[in-house]
């Protein structure tokens, strides 16, 4: 394992980005972590310090929220057990990793309800704009696929099991004592 700083934002935002988080690579896996600020209310015998999984070679990032509500925001039907997993533009440089966020997210509920596909409107609205570039956008959807079938459905029939999900490679990071480096709060 090694010590990497991460910088996240969407896809399109102007430099600077956020960061650098503290975190910690494992071959092609990452987790990197980060506080909430106060207005996140988190679920019971949680903290607001939230960790992130990245897998590398599918470009995808992956967390189990640790708030329930905010300002505006309540999450109480998801429960604390969901995931919330990100299509990603992955950049490296120098030690450092670029995280930025490609549109695309699923909802994972890890209690039986179905997965929820979100964001694929504002992912076709950014490739007509011309926001997202056509090379980008179909290799966005083909590490999506490989995710979708690497993790949550091998087979073309659902299952009744997740394939692979949470990914067996993030277990040794989640493991990892919290905090992974100095906390770095989300600006209010």
């Amino acid at each position: 394992m090694q010590r990497v700083e991460v910088w996240r934002g969407s896809h399109g935002d102007p430099e600077p980005l956020f960061g650098p988080l503290p975190g910690v690579r494992d071959g092609d896996t990452v987790a990197y972590e980060f506080e909430l600020p106060a207005k996140f209310v988190p679920w019971p015998g949680k903290t607001r310090l939230e960790r992130v999984f990245i897998l590398l070679d599918l470009g995808v990032s992956m967390s189990q929220p640790v708030w329930h509500s905010a300002t505006h925001v309540n999450r109480e039907n998801a429960g604390p057990d969901s995931w919330y997993v990100d299509l990603l533009h992955i950049t490296e440089t120098d030690g450092a990793i670029i995280a930025r966020d490609l549109y695309i997210d699923v909802m994972v509920a890890t209690d039986g309800r179905h997965q929820r596909e979100l964001d694929l409107d504002e992912y076709a609205d950014a490739m007509e704009t011309g926001e997202l570039d056509t090379a980008t956008a179909i290799d966005g959807l083909r590490r999506w696929q490989r995710f979708l079938d690497r993790h949550l459905h091998a087979d073309r029939y659902p299952q009744a099991d997740w394939t692979d999900f949470p990914p067996a490679r993030i277990r040794q990071l989640a493991d990892l004592p919290a905090p992974l480096g100095p906390v770095v709060s989300v600006p209010a």
